[in-house]
């Protein structure tokens, strides 16, 4: 019996690290800084400076939340309400791509993709993408810091994954991926 105990406990702990390490998707609030320029925002009261090129992850809690922040000579001063786990704080208005990814069988893929276009940088880019240069942005499932998962399981169910990319970050996803 003491053998069974702990063989029970063993698998217990490598099913917890399994997930913990491999499943688990961590959810986060990021501030981007794709500019050349340091940038300082305040939001709600707390000062944030981030340093040229950076993504700094910051904790949030669901509600409105005050934005404030002076960037290529104009002065932000906005409410946005947090209604979601994911999000991107984009004060330079830089453009993201969110990309759908369609998981599942019987999932006709190729006319989803074939459907649905935009053009970048004067290229078509097939799929469901949607471009966002808004000040915060929310719509998506894998943020900025996140990847999508190598495999997705869900039986019989059509499943769509969203992630944000930076421009030049989707442009490389998708010829790898893609073409």
């Amino acid at each position: 019996m003491l053998s069974g105990l702990i063989v029970t406990i063993l698998v217990v702990i490598a099913c917890y690290l399994v997930y913990e390490f491999a499943l688990e998707k961590k959810d986060s609030y990021l501030i981007t800084n794709p500019s050349d320029e340091t940038i300082n925002i305040q939001i709600n009261e707390q000062n944030y400076t981030i340093a040229p090129q950076q993504i700094t992850q910051i904790k949030l809690e669901g509600g409105e939340h005050r934005l404030k922040f002076n960037y290529d000579g104009k002065e932000t001063d906005t409410l946005v309400n947090i209604t979601r786990f994911n999000a991107v704080i984009n004060p330079t208005r830089a453009e993201y791509y969110v990309f759908v990814r369609p998981y599942g069988a019987g999932r006709n893929r190729d006319s989803i993709f074939t459907s649905q276009t935009i053009t970048i940088d004067e290229k078509v880019y097939h799929g469901n993408i949607k471009r966002y240069s808004d000040v915060y942005i929310q719509d998506f499932y894998y943020n900025l810091d996140q990847d999508y998962p190598k495999f997705f399981l869900k039986k019989g169910e059509a499943t769509d994954l969203s992630k944000i990319f930076s421009k030049d970050d989707f442009k490389q996803f998708y010829f790898e991926n893609y073409e």
